[in-house]
């Protein structure tokens, strides 16, 4: 499988993760560097507004610092920062259906410049008839949250399917069928476009 991986360049992820539990704050930086644009795709794709994505990437940032002492080296850190993504990314959409009643200012971080839906390389990888890109991000946009992610796990962040079922908490077992089902679907919209 090709496309963008997120494969550690410098010091592996567990020797930075060992370092920021210490209180090396430039080893965890160096980690949210490395990982902020992943993190910032999957909280777009599930909440599907910048604003709310770089909050939801800063507030996954905070909680994965908190919960440090409890990362296994195992699980890998993309796949444990994409879990923590999606639960705070749907956190963050659901916060902003409810009515304010005061407003708080958030913290902004530097969001990482990449498209809203990340779909550059998504037909060679996936396998999918070249067409183009503006077809693919509208059928890819119009798929379900769950397969916009089993999708972008799979193609677009290059995990593979224990990652990919790690980051999704599904069995490794299901990952391909869900996969594939995905995959129907998207080809489906692109001819229906």
């Amino acid at each position: 499988m090709t496309g963008t991986t997120y494969a550690p360049a410098g010091p592996a992820d567990a020797a930075l993760a060992d370092a920021a539990r210490r209180g090396d704050l430039y080893a965890w930086e160096r980690l949210v560097r490395r990982y902020q644009e992943p993190v910032y795709r999957v909280s777009w794709l599930i909440v599907r507004d910048s604003e709310l994505a770089e909050a939801a990437t800063l507030s996954t940032f905070v909680r994965a610092f908190r919960a440090l002492p409890s990362y296994e080296e195992d699980v890998g850190m993309l796949p444990w920062l994409i879990r923590i993504a999606a639960g705070e990314s749907r956190q963050q959409r659901r916060e902003s259906s409810r009515p304010t009643r005061s407003s708080r200012p958030v913290e902004k971080m530097q969001s990482p410049q990449v498209p809203a839906t990340p779909v550059a390389g998504l037909a060679e990888t996936a396998g999918l008839s070249p067409v183009d890109k503006g077809v693919i991000a509208e059928a890819f946009d119009r798929l379900g949250e769950d397969d916009r992610l089993i999708i972008a796990a799979r193609y677009l962040l290059g995990l593979n399917r224990d990652a990919a079922a790690g980051a999704l908490s599904i069995a490794s077992s299901v990952v391909d069928e869900r996969l594939s089902t995905a995959l129907k679907r998207l080809r489906a919209r692109m001819a229906a476009a």
